[in-house]
Order: structure tokens, then sequence, then C-alpha cells
């Protein structure tokens, strides 16, 4: 029986993209593709960062949270209030298809179990694997309990998707029947290759040297992101301009070196000129799928180091991608400076931007994998009739 309505999607989400990270940015781009085809989303996070405004068939529903946990540990885990429960339970039963990012987290956990009691099939969007934390027992004890945690809400989950090829082999769920294979998309109208000319001209708008090779880091200013790493990096390297657009407690700005230029946080609209002026990306960090800045980056042309599990994460993207081993316990800072010197050689690489973009553009799309979604939202969306009997 088809349905009676436009789908009614429930998002869940940690943060707001005001917070600085990517997931939430993929949730934001995914619900605006959404809107576009008719689909009213409400997004339901945590009210430490503004929402985003208001939006035709988007609602943002903030609720009552404490980032201690961050504050403390740098770990980006909300702890919601009590009062965010009747929230939590009245935007559920509004809603056809609850869809909630990453399984770990305390308000994916409630909307999950919430969902289960009030009959809404659920998608769970599995962005993170494995993770290198700074003991070696506490990256152990975080493999099972996130393994673990997994075995239990995926199964009340009626799909769950994985946006890299490791996050699902972290998983296990090569094999289930249930899981997807999406891969975050790219806006190929924002993000491509730049002319040399305009590359020039975006470079002497950032005040960068002729001739001067630019590193450029895009994330949060954490340890898990490589920050430690990278400190290191930029002071044996000291002939290329380190570019920093983030932010976060492991603040660059507080190196105090003259090679190291922080722009901060910058809007959406300026992040494709910064991929464009630059000559490589870096990203030595650990628990990552396939890095929305990876896939941006590469679609403006621009150079990737990464790590094996970055590497691996999208097959048929694996040979843009350079790649060292991922830091899971003590960092190789040596590795790392060997890897960052050999790519900067290789002007071959280097220069093949229009190529890089190009494969990029054939391989990744917001609209397609929206569309991905939606197939899986009706497929397990209820029809009108049962949705009547589980009122």
């Amino acid at each position: 029986m088809p349905a009676s309505h436009p789908l009614r999607l429930l998002v869940v989400t940690n943060y707001f993209p005001s917070h600085g990270g990517g997931i939430e940015r993929v949730a934001e781009r995914l619900i605006a593709e959404f809107a576009q085809r008719e689909v009213s989303s409400e997004w339901l996070s945590s009210d430490t960062d503004p929402p985003p405004e208001p939006a035709a068939n988007r609602v943002a529903i903030p609720v009552h949270t404490t980032n201690v946990m961050e504050r403390v540990t740098q770990l980006p885990y909300p702890l919601w209030f009590p009062s965010a429960l009747p929230t939590l339970w009245r935007a559920i039963g509004r809603a056809d298809v609850v869809h909630v990012h990453e399984h770990l987290y305390f308000g994916s956990i409630l909307a999950v179990l919430m969902a289960r009691l009030r009959h809404r099939p659920v998608v769970i969007t599995q962005h993170m694997g494995a993770l290198g934390l700074r003991r070696p027992l506490s990256t152990r004890l975080y493999e099972i309990s996130a393994r673990a945690l997994g075995r239990v809400v995926f199964r009340l989950a009626a799909r769950i998707v994985f946006i890299s090829a490791n996050v699902r082999s972290f998983f296990r769920r090569d094999a289930c029947a249930r899981s997807r294979l999406v891969f975050n998309g790219i806006d190929p109208a924002r993000f491509k290759a730049a002319p040399e000319e305009d590359r020039r001209r975006l470079r002497a708008e950032l005040g960068i040297e002729p001739g001067r090779q630019v590193i450029l880091f895009v994330g949060r200013y954490v340890r898990k992101k490589g920050l430690h790493i990278l400190e290191s990096l930029a002071s044996r390297l000291p002939e290329p301009l380190w570019v920093f657009v983030g932010s976060g407690p492991e603040d660059p700005s507080r190196w105090s070196r003259g090679n190291v230029l922080v722009l901060g946080r910058v809007r959406q609209d300026r992040l494709p000129g910064i991929y464009q002026a630059a000559d490589l990306l870096i990203l030595p960090s650990s628990g990552e799928g396939l890095p929305l800045v990876v896939q941006e980056a590469l679609a403006c042309g621009l150079g990737v180091l990464s790590t094996e599990e970055v590497r691996d994460a999208c097959p048929p993207a694996g040979s843009l991608i350079r790649a060292h081993a991922t830091p899971r316990l003590a960092p190789d800072v040596d590795g790392w400076e060997r890897g960052v010197r050999e790519v900067l050689a290789d002007q071959a690489y280097l220069e093949a931007r229009d190529e890089r973009a190009r494969r990029a553009h054939q391989l990744w799309s917001w609209a397609g994998c929206a569309s991905q979604y939606l197939m899986l939202f009706d497929e397990i969306r209820p029809t009108a009739l049962t949705e009547r009997a589980h009122r």
C-alpha cells in the first residue's frame, strides 16, 4: 500500500553544524537534498551550539545538554538532560522514519530505543570505526565496547548505512543483509579544480608567497585529528606554509610559528577557494571513515596525504590518496615527515589536479547520495495502514 503523505523524517545528531564537525555537515547537506524532494525533516540535536536557521521543510529542535565530556577529555560526547526525553518521544511519534547519525552516543541510543517503543523504523548512519587513543588499553576497550554496542543497537535498526568500507569492516558487517555502503557526496558546482590564474589570485589573497608550497589541514583542532603530529611536522618542515582551518582546544595559533597560518573557522563559501590555493591536504587522524574534507579536497584537485585507513575507505579513490600508517598508539612522526617530504617532491602527483577532480566528480555527488537514502527510507517506511495501527 503506498504511503498517504510525503515522508516525515526525524534526524538525530550529536551537534548542529555550528559545532564544526564533519558529521553534522553531512546531516545538514542531506536534509537540504531531502527538502528539495518534499521530505520534511525535524532535526533534533544538542543546544551546545546555535541551531541552523529555519528553512523550507526543515525544523531544528535543540535539546538541553551538558558538554562537559568534551571540555574535559576532548571526546565529543554530549549528555542530554532528562528534559530532552519528552521532546524526543513526541518528535519520534511525528516521524515516519528516524535517521540517527552514529550509534555510540547517548542521544543516538535514546532515539533508537524510543523509536523501537514507538514502532518507528530507524536508519543508523555509521561514520566512525576504529579509534586510536593515547593508551593501548583505552584503544582496546573502545574497540570492544563500540563493537558490543553495535551488536545491540544495530539489531534494533531497520538499516545500517556505513559511509566507508573500512568502517563497515570494523563492525564486521560486510555480509549483513541490512547494511549498505553509501559514500557521502560533494557539490561539484562549488568544489572543483581552479585554473592556474585563479589559483594565483587565491594564493595572493591569503598572502602566500609565489612558489611556496602550502599544506592544508581542515577539521577540529583535537588530538584525534593528529594535531600533536602536525605540531611536530610544522617544526621539522619550516619551508612549506602550514594552513589550518577549523577550531578546537589544540589551537595551532598557540604554537607561535612563522610558517603556520591559522584561519580558524571560515564560512563554507570560502572553503573551496582555500582548497584550490593549497598544494596538499594532510589528515593524520584516527577513527575516520571517509572524511568529507578529503572528498572535497580531491574534488578541488588537491593532493591528499592521510592514513591507510582513509585510503582504504573508498577503494575506487584509493589511488588518489597518498597514505601512511594510521596513528593508533605512539605517533610515527619520523614516518609522517618522510611521507610529507616525498609527496612535496612528487610534482607529477601534485600537478595532477584536473584528473583528481574529474575522478572525484565521477565517484561522489550529494544528489546520488540522497537518492540512495530515500530508497532505503521507502523500503522501510510504514504503510498508511500500519502507521494507523501503531498510533
